[in-house]
């Protein structure tokens, strides 16, 4: 099924339009309806509908805007621009939209018909070539010449020589110059996936590399290319603001990619880095950044800076048990860390490892340990407690059991105070920006940029938290602090609604009203009317 969504000023025309055809007979539900651009533009980047059948004339935002804005947001979507004007300018500006019909009222039952016919058709063949997963196998032996894609493989590793760099790109005709760069991992989640084989899933990686190809080419610098599974973006900026932008395109594909593909994705992008050489680092912390899709919901990008400690060094000990420690650490539940550190001291015991050569190597990665508990503020002291002199404490103890359990409540301890500490962190945020909303709430250009700029954070991250910590989106919130304060001063005061609309931060007095009605069920004027009779 496909979702459709319904927008016209007229109530009796979107039922009528529901109710001339049987959607459902034809492939389609209609998910969603509204009565203006300005509040379908919201609605349709909740609901992702397929397909958009829209009025032209509305009032707050007409139809061909708001079709203009949504395309921008969400360009897989279909538009069907209908309108009582038979005006050869709309038709031609429906038609640079790339609108799918352009109709006239009234709307007659065989044309619609015939119009979501030829929809349900175009729609099924671009998923069908998106997830057949023969097509997509023909394209995975085809595409990717071996040699470009080793040298891309080779570049973010940190395995090509620098001085060749510049000379091995110009072969391959890739244009990677920029003044910044920076990784990016779109990792698919095949957690609660198990119908799919080893070969399906490296299909459906194909499929995300060229939905982000695809979808990526008009924003910027970006390579694409498929990288054990995940698909790696590298980007070249010109400027340092790019770098955010850089983000919000990235979280655009997840959830491009959760709907035309099915599957979850999270991405992750590392440090901005000035120097190819430096590329490295960006793409370690970039696998850092993904790891963090466990806190937060699935199908959004996260930048490291916002994720981690402006401070935190991505650390690559050469125990990959002591890596999945220091990453449970941060991350995981108590029973994976339990399970990693169990498993990180069996391997003592079975190598026959003595236990004078196990203490240094658990010292060794203890102090992994104190250095990642230092990136987030935690002291030693905390972390060491009674335990005096760590060299002479680890000597008076005779058991590789007596070693892990210490161990195991250290790893316990600076996990909880992580999870404190980011807890903290968070509703600081939260607080922060409910002040400033607080403050700002008058301003009508008032968004989610700008608090993220002056809270110094990116808006994916910033909207996440958010609605985590409040369980509504910055939007709600900001209506719901507008409209208190207009119900105190129609209660209070005398001034008429329209100045009232501004002291709010509605520039417009039309879309006051729509939305004080929409929230409370009558104007504003009737509801003073109400209060004072």
């Amino acid at each position: 099924m496909y979702n459709v969504m319904l927008v016209d000023d007229e109530e009796e025309v979107r039922i009528a339009i529901e109710k001339k055809i049987n959607w459902q007979d034809l492939g389609f539900n209609v998910v969603a309806t509204a009565e203006n651009g300005q509040d379908a533009l919201e609605r349709a980047l909740e609901a992702q509908p397929d397909v958009v059948m829209t009025d032209i004339n509305m009032p707050f935002m007409n139809g061909l805007e708001f079709s203009k804005q949504l395309k921008a947001e969400l360009p897989a979507t279909k538009f069907v621009i209908f309108s009582g004007y038979d005006e050869f300018e709309y038709a031609k500006e429906a038609i640079e939209l790339s609108a799918e019909e352009y109709i006239l009222k009234p709307i007659d039952a065989d044309e619609l018909h015939s119009i979501f016919t030829r929809l349900k058709h175009t729609l099924d063949e671009e998923f069908d070539k998106r997830r057949n997963l023969q097509n997509l196998e023909k394209y995975y032996q085809e595409s990717f010449p071996f040699f470009r894609e080793q040298f891309f493989i080779g570049l973010i590793e940190g395995h090509i020589e620098v001085d060749r760099i510049a000379e091995i790109a110009s072969d391959y005709g890739e244009d990677i110059k920029g003044n910044f760069y920076a990784v990016g991992i779109i990792k698919l989640s095949f957690e609660n996936s198990e119908q799919f084989n080893t070969t399906d899933r490296k299909l459906f990686s194909v499929s995300l590399n060229q939905l982000a190809k695809e979808t990526l080419k008009d924003y910027g610098n970006y390579h694409c290319l498929n990288y054990l599974g995940n698909v790696i973006v590298l980007g070249c900026f010109e400027k340092e603001d790019e770098y955010e932008e850089f983000v919000s395109n990235l979280d655009m594909i997840c959830k491009l990619s959760a709907k035309l593909i099915e599957v979850p994705t999270t991405a992750g992008v590392g440090t901005m880095v000035n120097d190819l050489k430096d590329l490295f680092s960006s793409f370690k912390s970039a696998r850092e950044a993904t790891a963090y899709r466990k806190l937060f919901d699935e199908n959004q990008a996260f930048s490291i800076m916002d994720v981690e400690p402006d401070k935190t060094e991505i650390n690559l000990f050469e125990n990959d048990n002591v890596n999945t420690i220091l990453k449970l650490i941060k991350i995981g539940s108590t029973d994976e860390l339990n399970g990693a550190i169990h498993e990180f001291f069996s391997n003592f015991s079975e190598k026959g490892i003595g236990l004078y050569q196990m203490k240094i190597s658990i010292l060794e990665a203890y102090f992994e340990v104190l250095k990642l508990a230092k990136n987030y503020d935690i002291s030693g002291s905390s972390i060491d407690g009674n335990d005096g002199d760590i060299f002479e404490f680890l000597d008076n103890i005779d058991s590789i059991q007596e070693v892990e359990k210490w161990f195991l409540d250290k790893c316990f301890f600076i996990q909880k105070e992580i999870k404190k500490s980011r807890m903290d962190s968070t509703e600081v945020l939260v607080d922060k920006a409910k002040e400033y909303i607080k403050e700002h709430f008058k301003d009508s250009d008032l968004s989610v940029d700008k608090v993220c700029s002056n809270l110094n954070v990116s808006a994916n991250y910033f909207s996440a938290v958010f609605k985590k910590n409040t369980g509504e989106s910055f939007v709600s919130y900001l209506t719901d602090i507008r409209l208190k304060k207009a119900v105190e001063l129609l209660e209070t005061t005398d001034e008429k609604a329209y100045v009232i609309a501004g002291l709010v931060g509605y520039d417009e007095p039309n879309y006051f009203s729509y939305v004080f009605k929409k929230a409370y069920g009558i104007s504003p004027s009737k509801y003073r009317q109400q209060r004072e009779s």
